[in-house]
């Protein structure tokens, strides 16, 4: 076992971390703002891992807004 202690300003909160609604993958918002990754749809906002889900998603943002994937 390690002495080592986790700092929990180190830890990301759960409002810090959204899912991607084409994929389903953990996205850093704060990251995802910063990447141009974020796309509003329907007065919500939506997070992506990478700009190949963001082009999916907003190709068909009723399909997979529909989908049931949480929003950031």
């Amino acid at each position: 076992m390690s002495d080592e202690t986790v700092n929990t300003a180190d830890v990301e909160t759960p409002d810090e971390i959204g899912v991607d609604p084409v994929c389903g993958m953990p996205v850093d918002l704060e990251v995802a703002r910063e990447n141009d990754l974020v796309s509003e749809f329907a007065d919500r906002q939506y997070a992506f891992c990478g700009a190949a889900c963001r082009d999916r998603f907003l190709g068909q943002p009723i399909a997979y807004a529909i989908a049931g994937r949480d929003a950031p």
